[in-house]
């Protein structure tokens, strides 16, 4: 049975943990946080057998084939980094890091030591977006035009209600382009690879985005806005204008198994998955067969692509005035 390890024990380690036993794909068998007794929570939680009060024990004593590497963004570039030197394949939480900067030597570190490195982009691996990907390629319904893709829900809310720090506070990389706003940058940049040029715009308080609107565009005057928030709950869908046909992603598009396809007709065509769970099975099911196969990156979500990414979110930053410590150079 394929044995991960967990790195950072926040909401999102405990989705991971709860679907990872709920599908049997693997096994947990080791945790790490700054917090003793919070791991050892954890790990009764989740049949956990060794637990660990800091970071690097985990790294250096736990007996897994990867790591799940789920700890706030600012620590995902200095823990990946101990992951790899240590030759530990890695799944790390998106965003990879919080700028190209820090990504630039994960990459060669990874390469260099022929070690697994992929960032837990998880809707990339959905049946949904697979397909979507597939019949954008194929050109079934010509050029795309546009794309419209939002992610917005009310984050600072949660924030306050449930302790969630990491979104509000500008030290712990919060805000919503890196938490939610990387969704339909990733979507855009799958679809129509990076942009020409990029205006953007957002809200800013305390030092984070609360709001952010991107309008890129692409040769031949194709064009996307993006869009995402912390303060209101939308549908969160996506829209994709080609020349001969729509297609749409009706609620929360990252992850929601429904495409609505217009050919011309009044009513369109409903394409349905029924998953058997929330989603981060896909991306668990990719790593593990990469790991196993003796792959260090995964076709699907190569690095390349997640670099490219990381630039075109810098680029973004850049234009609405959003800085974190790691854009300091040292």
């Amino acid at each position: 049975m394929f044995s991960w390890g967990i790195l950072g024990l926040g909401r999102i380690a405990h989705k991971f943990a709860a679907e990872l036993l709920e599908t049997k794909l693997g096994v947990i068998s080791a945790v790490g946080s700054r917090d003793l007794e919070k791991a050892k929570t954890f790990g009764a939680q989740y049949q956990v057998q060794d637990c660990y009060g800091s970071y690097e024990d985990l790294i250096a004593h736990g007996r897994v084939d990867a790591i799940y590497l789920a700890t706030p963004h600012p620590l995902h570039a200095a823990y990946t980094l101990k992951c790899l030197q240590a030759g530990i394949p890695v799944l790390c939480e998106k965003p990879f890091t919080i700028n190209a900067r820090e990504l630039k030597p994960l990459i060669e570190t990874a390469r260099a030591n022929k070690v697994f490195l992929m960032e837990a982009m998880w809707s990339r691996f959905m049946p949904h977006l697979i397909f979507l990907k597939e019949l954008h390629d194929t050109q079934q319904f010509g050029k795309l035009l546009h794309l419209k893709a939002d992610f917005s829900f009310k984050g600072k809310e949660r924030a306050v209600n449930l302790g969630v720090r990491r979104l509000v506070e500008n030290n712990l990389g919060g805000g919503s382009l890196l938490d939610i706003g990387v969704y339909p940058v990733f979507l855009a940049q799958l679809l129509l690879g990076k942009p020409l040029d990029i205006i953007a715009s957002a809200s800013i308080q305390n030092e984070i985005d609360e709001t952010c609107q991107i309008i890129c565009t692409y040769p031949d005057a194709v064009s996307a806005y993006l869009s995402s928030s912390i303060l209101w709950e939308s549908d969160s869908d996506a829209e994709l204008f080609y020349e001969n046909g729509t297609v749409k992603i009706p609620k929360r598009w990252h992850e929601n198994g429904e495409i609505h396809i217009w050919k011309g007709q009044d009513a369109p065509e409903i394409k349905k998955w029924n998953y058997p769970s929330r989603g981060f099975y896909y991306e668990i099911k990719e790593a593990q067969e990469c790991i196993l196969s003796g792959k260090t990156e995964s076709e699907l979500m190569p690095l390349d692509f997640s670099m490219g990414v990381m630039e075109t979110l810098d680029r973004i930053r850049s234009l609405i005035g959003l800085k974190y410590a790691a854009d300091v150079t040292p």
